[in-house]
């Protein structure tokens, strides 16, 4: 999404635009690293020195919350962050950690949503689980 119909999209969802919250979007948006809240925090800190850790929690949950950003929520304790919110799939690495977007069309068909027993469904998200070709060289 770009800044400016992401300035329109945080006002369509009743949130403030601030430069903070700009930059964390834009930090979010340049990377394909799907990081977490702490490394968006190394980044934006260096444009607002005084912004706390806390600030960019916040936002990040009320950017999911709006559907602004996507939380991918590995097996492991720290969640990650993707500015994609197209339905996508992602791959995690069991070792290092890295994700990695699957773009396979092929998925989404292979697997579509049931609409039965009264529960409504929104969007479903595969994760795959293995090693990445870094960590598969030091096997």
């Amino acid at each position: 999404m770009m800044e400016k119909d992401f300035i329109t999209t945080l006002r369509d969802h009743g949130l403030q635009v601030t430069y903070q919250r700009l930059a964390i979007y834009q930090t979010l948006y340049r990377t394909k690293q799907h990081p977490s809240a702490e490394t968006i925090y190394q980044q934006v800190r260096k444009r607002f020195p005084m912004i706390s850790l806390g600030t960019v929690y916040k936002t990040l949950e009320r950017f999911s919350e709006a559907g602004l950003i996507q939380k991918v929520s590995p097996m492991t304790e720290v969640a990650r962050y993707d500015a994609v919110v197209e339905p996508h799939h992602h791959f995690i690495c069991l070792n290092c950690q890295m994700i990695k977007d699957m773009d396979d069309p092929s998925l989404d068909k292979a697997i579509p949503l049931p609409e039965s027993n009264g529960y409504q469904f929104v969007r479903a998200q595969v994760i795959f689980q293995g090693y990445c070709p870094e960590c598969r060289k030091g096997q």
